[in-house]
Order: structure tokens, then sequence, then C-alpha cells
């Protein structure tokens, strides 16, 4: 039921309001705060959610349209629990739950006892004991205040900074009006609480008509997030994504070098940037299965400065413990205002040659095992989350995904000949398995 991410699958057949009822219902052991995207399924899903704490006798609080980590702030004001209504970078006909506790993603125990209480009968309160429901306007205004006091607000108002946002989601509630508040010039695209103007995953084949903008040479840096502004991608001055890469390293060493804490978390996806700036400034990189509820749960048995992932997603010690896109909006601001133009900063990452290929598949699990069985590549073997094999001169990755019914290759090679001999031998072992 639960994937990388909370719980997450097609609306109207894997994803209905009978199951948010009764999730909901399972994870009733506090009050609880709920928040949904801007999907229009979201908002039955979200009066289901609603009635299932609700019938266990537990109080809700209504937060409407937010990103995921404002449901987190919420755990930590109302000391309760927390469910999000989306499915993050999927597309629209998708949504799900996310489940929150303590700002951050429930364990996966957790999620074990969830899934058995799911299965078994609903609790009801009586008649006299349902709870109550509550609406939460200031949520929004505390989220940006946590922001501000974790960045260089001053700095960052002298700039003037030209910012084109594109929020394409629930984010379109905090990113503009705080990027105006910390003294930036906003354009704001897809502005949209009633579904998506784009396809949700901010990537290079989505975000054209903001890279058309940027072209244009009016602004200094764009922010686009996905559906629950949990994801944050940056587009250049020239117009240009900034490899995903890159950017995780480039905030990896805006938080190092401000911090004696050098404890870094990110996962097996980490490529040989992420690796090396680390080292560079004397850091320790701890490495997790993918997924923020691993970086976040290391995170904090570490005691980590922070954590995150290739995909745009970063955990700070300091914030809540779920990737939350706002905050690093306003740290890259941070960044281009004490480094300059993020299109000069990108030069100093060595990047080399990645590939990054995806193959749908019936059983994911069962043909990422087969795979492991066949792979005869010398080198050290981390097994926990797929296979990774890391040889001298790169590294290669075949997980499942978590979110959808497909097999993941990822590579990093030093050459390009290197790197598409593996990718050739590789994919022909992964097709002939599924």
């Amino acid at each position: 039921m639960f994937g990388t991410s909370g719980i997450r699958g097609l609306y109207g057949t894997e994803i209905t309001e009978e199951l948010a009822m009764k999730i909901a219902n399972a994870f009733a052991d506090n009050d609880m705060a709920i928040g949904r995207d801007i999907r229009k399924t979201g908002v039955s899903l979200s009066k289901a959610a609603h009635a299932g704490a609700m019938a266990a006798g537990r109080d809700t609080i209504d937060l409407g349209i937010v990103p995921t980590p404002m449901v987190a702030l919420a755990t930590k004001k109302y000391s309760c629990n927390g469910i999000m209504i989306t499915a993050s970078h999927n597309p629209e006909e998708y949504n799900g739950l996310k489940l929150i506790s303590k700002t951050k993603e429930i364990d996966k125990q957790y999620e074990k006892e969830i899934v058995k209480r799911y299965n078994e009968d609903m609790k009801l309160c009586s008649w006299n004991e349902t709870g109550k429901t509550t609406v939460d306007n200031r949520i929004i205004y505390e989220h940006k205040e946590m922001v501000k006091s974790l960045v260089d607000w001053k700095r960052i108002a002298q700039k003037r900074l030209k910012v084109l946002v594109d929020c394409n989601g629930a984010g379109i509630v905090i990113t503009p009006p705080l990027l105006k508040e910390l003294g930036c010039d906003v354009v704001v695209l897809n502005y949209s609480v009633g579904g998506f103007n784009r396809p949700s995953e901010p990537n290079e084949k989505n975000l054209q008509e903001a890279i058309r903008h940027m072209r244009t040479g009016k602004f200094d840096l764009c922010i686009a997030h996905d559906g629950d502004a949990d994801r944050t991608v940056v587009i250049d001055d020239r117009g240009e994504i900034l490899p995903l890469d890159v950017q995780l390293a480039i905030m990896i060493e805006h938080e190092m070098r401000k911090n004696k804490n050098k404890k870094i978390v990110s996962t097996v996806e980490a490529s040989l940037a992420v690796r090396e700036v680390v080292e560079q400034n004397n850091g320790e990189i701890i490495i997790t299965p993918v997924g923020s509820t691993y970086v976040a749960d290391m995170l904090e048995e570490k005691n980590a400065l922070f954590g995150g992932e290739p995909c745009g997603e970063y955990i700070y010690k300091d914030g809540v413990h779920v990737p939350d896109a706002i905050l690093a909006a306003a740290k890259f601001l941070e960044v281009y205002c004490e480094n300059g133009k993020l299109s000069e900063q990108r030069k100093k990452y060595k990047q080399y040659f990645i590939a990054r290929e995806k193959f749908k598949a019936k059983d994911k699990y069962e043909t990422v095992g087969k795979v492991k069985e066949s792979l005869d590549i010398d080198g050290k073997i981390r097994d926990d989350d797929g296979i990774r094999i890391d040889e001298e001169d790169g590294w290669m990755l075949v997980r499942a995904s978590g979110t959808e019914p497909i097999v993941r290759l990822t590579m990093e090679y030093k050459t390009k000949e290197k790197l598409e001999k593996r990718k050739k031998e590789i994919s022909e072992i992964i097709e002939k398995n599924i």
C-alpha cells in the first residue's frame, strides 16, 4: 500500500474516498491536520479524511490548499498527526496520502501498523464524542516566518532579485508572496488553485514555458515546484535548468560552509559530484535508500545538518523534516546573493556522464531481483534499495520505483564510452527480465 513516499495511485480505482476515510481513521492516534494540493479530486478525498479521523473521536484542523511542508509544520504547532492529500509529481489523474507525525513522514514500521489497522474494523466513537473541525488560516504566515528566520533576508532584500516562479501547485499560496516579502520582483507562471496548467513534474519537458521566459534575460533565476511543493528545480539566468546533481551539490556546499556540523545525508542515487563536494568540505556523507522518509529518519538519527536527493528534495535540520521546497527556494536566493549568477556557479562542479532510463514492468520488484542475479560486475555492492555497484570509474543503480510500475536504471561514469557500454549491457539484462 505504501510506496517511497506515502500512498499513491490512480484516483477512482486505487485511491478512493473510502480509502482516505479508513486510512485517516487508522492514523487517528491523535488530532489531525489535513491539507491538500490543487488536484480537483483532493476536495472529496480531504473531506473523507476529516470524516475518518472525526469518527474516531479526533478533532481535525483544515489547512486547505497548502504545500506538504506546511502540514508538517502544523503537526509541530498542534502536536498532532497530519495528512497531506497529494500525488506529488505524479500526473493529475493520480492522488494519494502522505502521513506525517512530528514534522516528518511516518517510518516503515508505523506504515505497517497503519496497514494492519486499515484491514480491521474502523474505530467508531459514540455519537457525543465525535471530533470537530477548525480552520487554520495562519499556518501560511507561520511558515513564511520560519523560512525568514533561516535565511539572511536582509541581504536578499538588498539585492532586489528578479525571480520567475512556476508553482503549478500548492506552492502558489506561499512561494510568490514570500519572495515578494523578501524584496524580490516576482513574476508568476501557472497560477491556479483548481488543477494543473502543466504536468506536475518540474522537468525540462514540462518547464519549456519557464525556460523561454528565462532566455529573455529579464530574470536572475527561476524557481519551479511540483504539485505539493516538496521539490525545487532551479533555472539559471541563461535559461538552463541546473542539473539536479549540481543543484544538490550547490546546496550542500552552501549549508556546510556555515556550519561546524558536516554530516550530510543523501541516497543511493547520489552522484559523484555530490560525494566529491562533501569530501572537499571535510564532511561525512551518509547514504540511505531512495525516499525522503529514509533521509529524514537518518538526519534525525545521526543529527545531520542536511539531507537531500537529486530530484530537488531538500530537508534542513532546523526546518521541518520533510522536503521543503519553499525554504529551498529562499536558500537559493541566498546562494545567488552570496556567490553570484548560478550560470557561473555551476561551472565549478565537475559533471561526469550520467544516464537515467526507466522500463515499464508489471512486477518491478521481481524484475529487479532477477537483474541482481544476472549482473556480473566487479565492484562495491549495495543492495538495500535495488542494487548499486560502484566501480573505480563510476557506478550503476537498478531499483524499483516507489511510485510507478517501472524499473529505474541510473548510472554515472567518467567517460562516455564506459557509460554507453554499461547502459547497453544493463538495459538488455533489464529488458530480458521484464
